[in-house]
């Protein structure tokens, strides 16, 4: 038996049985009719990089190209019709009808869910421009504070439970950072370590290192100049074998011994103004492991300065 044909979507969503095609509930919308729920969606309307995207859409619109529908929801007591995803194409469908576009109607799917997948959609939503990391991390802390767990956040938005707690210290963090991480004078990511390190005081750390950049020329404050300079793993070594043959030879000495029998009876200030004999060749060997270190570290400064010319 040939299998029959069906030629068009409403046919074969008509047919669903035999061809599995289903027709989704798409709504056309007068784009005057769709609200904005105030302080919902965690975007700054000021970046240029929203403005832009929303200029986009505007010029998308105008020239009848396709953009994807919206997500919206219905307030049953209001009746009003409120956007869950798609603030930026709205705002730029209103931008190209303030130039003169027809545009009648919008494109909308309803949303199903609760306040917090409402939440979840507008931090996941794959249209349009992505949320910067204040906005992400802003929209985490209102999830925590509607009762969900970090796991379950983590779940929601496929990420890890360690992504979510990090961005947590970056939605918390004083107004300061948050505006150097909106503005792209520092990343997610250095702002959250500067704030675990130096809590309130963050921002002044940051401020401070901003500047420095800005005198080479830089608008962005580099990783190397918030992070702390540590000796190469093999010089570590041989540094941590250092210090560990030259205590354990010191150790050794009898008045050594009395030393620290003294201190543990008589606390550290039995110990002001009393030497110790220490064998010569392992602290000179110590010593030059030390200036081997402070040469490493004097040339890495060297290294990222001269990047920083190069770079300004």
């Amino acid at each position: 038996m040939t299998e029959k044909i069906h030629g068009s979507f409403k046919a074969q969503a008509a047919n669903s049985q035999e061809t599995g095609v289903k027709k989704t509930d798409l709504y056309k919308v007068p784009p005057e009719k769709l609200v904005e729920e105030p302080g919902f969606n965690e975007r700054n309307y000021n970046d240029p990089d929203v403005q832009a995207q929303i200029e986009a859409f505007a010029q998308a619109y105008a020239a009848g190209r396709y953009v994807p529908p919206l997500v919206v929801r219905i307030d049953a007591i209001t009746g009003e019709i409120i956007l869950v995803d798609g603030h930026q194409r709205h705002r730029g469908a209103l931008l190209a009808i303030e130039r003169g576009a027809t545009i009648t109607h919008l494109e909308c799917l309803p949303f199903r869910g609760n306040d917090a997948d409402r939440v979840v959609c507008m931090l996941t939503s794959s249209e349009g421009l992505k949320l910067k990391p204040v906005g992400i991390a802003r929209g985490y802390l209102r999830l925590l504070r509607m009762g969900l767990e970090v796991a379950e956040i983590a779940r929601s938005v496929a990420k890890t439970a360690q992504h979510v707690e990090s961005m947590l210290v970056l939605a918390e963090a004083n107004s300061d950072v948050q505006a150097l991480v909106n503005q792209g004078a520092v990343s997610g990511t250095m702002a959250i370590e500067v704030v675990r390190k130096h809590g309130d005081k963050a921002g002044e750390v940051l401020g401070a290192k901003l500047k420095e950049a800005n005198a080479r020329g830089q608008t962005k404050i580099k990783p190397a100049a918030i992070k702390e300079w540590a000796p190469p793993r093999a010089l570590a070594t041989k540094l941590y074998h250092s210090v560990g043959s030259a205590l354990g030879q010191i150790t050794q000495s009898s008045e050594v011994q009395q030393l620290l029998a003294d201190l543990d009876t008589n606390g550290a200030e039995s110990a002001a103004g009393k030497t110790v004999t220490v064998d010569a060749g392992a602290l000179v060997e110590l010593m030059r492991l030390f200036k081997e270190a402070e040469d490493a570290r004097a040339k890495k400064g060297t290294s990222h300065k001269e990047d920083a010319q190069s770079e300004g």
